[in-house]
């Protein structure tokens, strides 16, 4: 399996997951928030698409979406978004699984962020979207603190190898946070220090030692630092 990062719009990040373990060698792509630059990559690559995969709703992550299906592309999300997201032919759930080529993701449920958000794990990769960052989270608008601390939980529980792909390149701007929320964690002064853009991927083990929402000791923890967060420049 290969991941290959595409840019988008400002700061936005989809993924194509091409599979060459086949003969004829495919591609999903994750999070295509506009066509173009995923139509340049397929090109690139020489794979055709065979499935969309989708984290949550929000425009700037499906929005290249219907440009992109066409008959025979796989159109995932989770089943809460289906009267959200024009075309989906596959709504999902927790612990559902999907197949593109002879690769298999499972499917993790991260409401908070949206309530409809997932995550795919496919071969020591997750895809968070917006639920897990790099040092950071996405904004709770649909959820509640407790969701989300239990989703990213969930992440956090991956083996600690597990490659982490995000939906946006935040990461700088988390960092100069985490030092302020932690500010003798030596961890994260070290990870900003050696800080390159594009900034994925980072590791669940990286989450675990500098990230910290994924670090907060419990719900109200989260939620301070989340709103501490929002207000941060």
């Amino acid at each position: 399996m290969r991941v290959v990062t595409i840019k988008c719009l400002r700061d936005n990040y989809a993924y194509l997951v091409i599979d060459d373990s086949v003969a004829t060698p495919v591609a999903a792509v994750v999070d295509p928030g506009e066509a173009g630059p995923v139509k340049e990559a397929l090109e690139r690559e020489n794979v055709p698409l065979a499935a969309i995969w989708l984290t949550h709703h929000h425009p700037d992550h499906v929005g290249g979406a219907p440009e992109l299906a066409g008959d025979g592309i796989e159109v995932v999300a989770h089943a809460s978004d289906v009267s959200r997201i024009p075309g989906v032919t596959r709504p999902v759930n927790e612990g559902d699984t999907v197949r593109m080529g002879g690769l298999e993701a499972r499917i993790i449920h991260n409401p908070g962020h949206t309530l409809g958000a997932i995550s795919y794990v496919v071969e020591g990769v997750v895809f968070t979207g917006d639920t897990l960052f790099g040092a950071g989270c996405g904004r709770i608008f649909e959820g509640t603190p407790a969701m989300m601390h239990e989703s990213l939980q969930k992440l956090a529980a991956l083996p600690p190898a597990t490659r982490v792909y995000f939906g946006h390149e935040y990461t700088a701007n988390n960092l100069r946070y985490a030092k302020e929320a932690e500010p003798e964690n030596a961890a994260v002064v070290a990870r900003a220090a050696a800080m390159q853009v594009p900034s994925v991927p980072s590791t669940i083990a990286e989450e675990l030692a500098t990230n910290p929402f994924v670090r907060a000791k419990d719900v109200d923890e989260l939620a301070a630092r989340r709103t501490a967060k929002d207000m941060f420049r």
